[in-house]
């Protein structure tokens, strides 16, 4: 089968998972209409009006919505007790602890609150408000058809996945693959919006979490972790899976695991131990938001001792011919352990030329978020002639569709992709913070907040805000290997990602 070039140069990641006034307190009015039916209690328990399951008396008495200062709550929740600021939840209630304003939480979230004090954009008495760009149209993408706007608001549309009585909305745009129009979209969604996401894309994340309005307005941000360039001082910025930087070292040990940690010698010379043979290849996009994945797949070969040869790729313009020409020269070199992280497009056509070589047998590496999607593990089997079945072994913060669960398969019914299965657990993550900041829902207690949080994610990969620095919350990363033998739910095209063993690949 042919495949398309405007159908194949994908961004070069994809997940799951806004202000038009500056920072400003609320006006008395807007208090009142940001409050959530059954959520209302005011300090001391009073002023509060009628709660979710009865009333607030005066001071120091008893409400059945939200406690008060010093009230008793019985919120419901998740079966279990614990101490909440302002008051104590008792057996039915929120489960967990909270500590009130730049608190943490543990096995739950806090209880629900009227916003106030802060800047509340795209937050109503009934609605929360949520960007998400990602890339779908422009320079092309084999991203499957409606996977993004079907999956960025199936998590939100299922029974029980509000906050606070507010139901989340996600407004998807199509950043077209270009940093300057996803700086584009994402000012316009951060004018309306509550929060932003990144839902792929290295240098269009880069370019939104870095956008002026974004940035000066402190206007959440958050993404898959990709590149670390320009991110590490802000403040408004959160990466909810590792970097490409951090996951060097979990890409070697997945090698190692795999036994192609140590292949044959490649006729190059190394860049790394003078005299030596390479015996790995570095393969990155040559622009500065994937000098990160080179520095962190250099540094830990440097450790382990094994010489390496690096490779920074144009992948501007029609580059079909050029990819598939350097995957012949990869092949003929000899590498038999390829480090890859650019745009999927440019990884397909790679491969596709590897193996026009005959007798090529080569084993493909790389970190998360990248190619773990449906229509990269198709086209690679289709341009390969199969021969890559088994042989790319790429890193995720999620497991592969085997491990997909109930509730995911139950809201989607027979067919569902990679894409949805990603952006359901960032929505699943994005819940979880939101229900956390819940007691005074403005952007800089949500940012506050989320500096705190501990989410475990399962079947995802924990994401640890509070012990890692506070914005970048990756711990680790499944790894998935490409079958060819396979079809994914829905699809006649045989290509799938599978789970590889039974637990995830820790880094902290």
């Amino acid at each position: 089968m042919t495949v398309h070039r405007t159908a194949l140069r994908v961004a070069a990641g994809a997940l799951a998972v806004t202000a038009l006034t500056a920072a400003c307190g609320l006006k008395p009015d807007a208090t009142q209409s940001l409050k959530a039916s059954g959520t209302a209690g005011g300090a001391n328990g009073g002023g509060g009006g009628v709660g979710a399951n009865g009333t607030t008396t005066g001071p120091n008495g008893t409400s059945s919505g939200i406690p008060g200062a010093n009230g008793t709550s019985s919120v419901p929740g998740a079966p279990g007790s614990g101490t909440t600021s302002g008051g104590t939840t008792s057996a039915g209630g929120v489960s967990g602890v909270g500590s009130g304003p730049g608190g943490t939480t543990s096995g739950g979230n806090v209880a629900c609150g009227t916003p106030h004090g802060g800047n509340t954009t795209g937050i109503t008495s009934s609605t929360i408000n949520i960007g998400l760009h990602a890339p779908l149209t422009g320079t092309g993408t084999p991203f499957p058809n409606n996977s993004f706007q079907a999956g960025g608001n199936t998590f939100w549309q299922q029974p029980g996945h509000t906050v606070c009585g507010r139901k989340v909305n996600a407004e998807i745009q199509d950043d077209q693959y270009t940093p300057a129009h996803a700086r584009q979209v994402c000012s316009a969604m951060a004018k309306r919006d509550f929060l932003v996401v990144g839902g792929g894309g290295t240098d269009q994340i880069q370019a939104c979490a870095t956008e002026p309005y974004i940035h000066e307005n402190n206007v959440p941000y958050l993404s898959a972790g990709v590149t670390d360039n320009g991110l590490t001082g802000l403040n408004n910025y959160f990466a909810v899976s590792l970097t490409y930087q951090q996951q060097g070292t979990l890409v070697l040990k997945n090698a190692e695991q795999q036994g192609f940690a140590q292949p044959a010698d490649s006729t190059v010379d190394s860049d790394n131990i003078p005299g030596a043979k390479a015996k790995w290849a570095i393969v990155t996009a040559n622009t500065v938001n994937f000098a990160g994945a080179r520095k962190g797949m250099e540094a830990a070969l440097n450790a382990a001792h094994i010489p390496y040869k690096e490779f920074q790729q144009d992948q501007n313009g029609n580059y079909q011919g050029a990819a598939t020409q350097f995957g012949q020269s990869l092949a003929l070199q000899g590498f038999k352990t390829i480090f890859f992280d650019a745009a999927p497009g440019y990884f397909v056509f790679t491969v596709a030329g590897y193996y026009k070589q005959p007798g090529a047998v080569g084993n493909w590496v790389g970190p998360g978020v990248t190619y773990t999607e449906i229509t990269v593990a198709q086209y690679i089997c289709q341009q390969s002639a199969n021969a890559v079945s088994g042989h790319a072994y790429f890193l995720a913060p999620s497991p592969g569709l085997d491990h997909a669960t109930s509730d995911f398969k139950h809201a989607y019914g027979s067919t569902y992709d990679d894409i949805e299965w990603a952006l359901w657990g960032l929505s699943n993550a994005l819940w979880n913070l939101l229900k956390d900041a819940s007691y005074n829902l403005t952007r800089a207690n949500f940012l506050t907040s989320a500096e705190n949080a501990v989410i475990p994610t399962d079947p995802y990969v924990p994401i640890d805000f509070r012990d890692h620095g506070g914005h970048f919350g990756g711990t680790g990363a499944w790894v998935q290997k490409v079958n060819c033998s396979e079809s994914e739910p829905g699809q006649s095209e045989a290509g799938a990602w599978d789970t590889v063993g039974s637990a995830y690949l820790r880094l902290f």
